[in-house]
């Protein structure tokens, strides 16, 4: 016959590795460090309660320890998650400022323009700095009235496109 403690404890068991399995997706690091720690620390506290005579409460108790040793451990890497997820953003922002810096603008197109600089040599320089430019039809009569060329201005129409 079965024994109806042993009996117990493995279904006790099985649910808390079933239950530390259904949800991972959605859960954050802490919480899936708690339910595996639970879920192992349960069934190495079944096996340990076993060889003293107290499955259940062996399990209990190691799982209760595995719950907390899963959380912290959990915690730690949702930390460290959190701080490389803030160094990446960082690095980021700092790329895109620098980036905003070097951008030509509609007036140092135009100004350009107005001392001689060649098409080419603004068209190149637009790709090499990049471009912050104002293409609104108001903008695109202001760069036609200070000469600057049909090329150069669709060259900055497709520049701005692209971002």
């Amino acid at each position: 016959m079965f024994d109806s403690k042993i009996l117990r404890t493995h279904a006790l068991v099985g649910s808390l590795l079933a239950a530390s399995c259904l949800g991972c997706a959605n859960m954050n690091g802490t919480q899936k460090g708690a339910a595996l720690g639970a879920a192992g620390g349960a069934g190495l506290g079944a096996i340990i309660g076993h060889q003293f005579g107290s499955t259940g409460a062996g399990a209990a108790i190691g799982a209760l320890a595995g719950t907390a040793t899963g959380a912290l451990a959990g915690n730690m890497k949702d930390e460290a998650d959190e701080k490389e997820a803030y160094a990446q953003q960082a690095a980021y922002e700092r790329t895109q400022r620098r980036r905003d810096a070097r951008a030509v603008t509609n007036r140092d197109v135009a100004d350009m323009v107005a001392n001689g600089v060649p098409d080419r040599v603004v068209v190149s320089t637009i790709q090499d700095r990049g471009g912050a430019f104002d293409m609104s039809p108001q903008a695109v009569i202001a760069l036609h009235n200070s000469g600057v060329s049909d090329a150069v201005i669709q060259s900055m129409q497709h520049y701005n496109s692209r971002q």
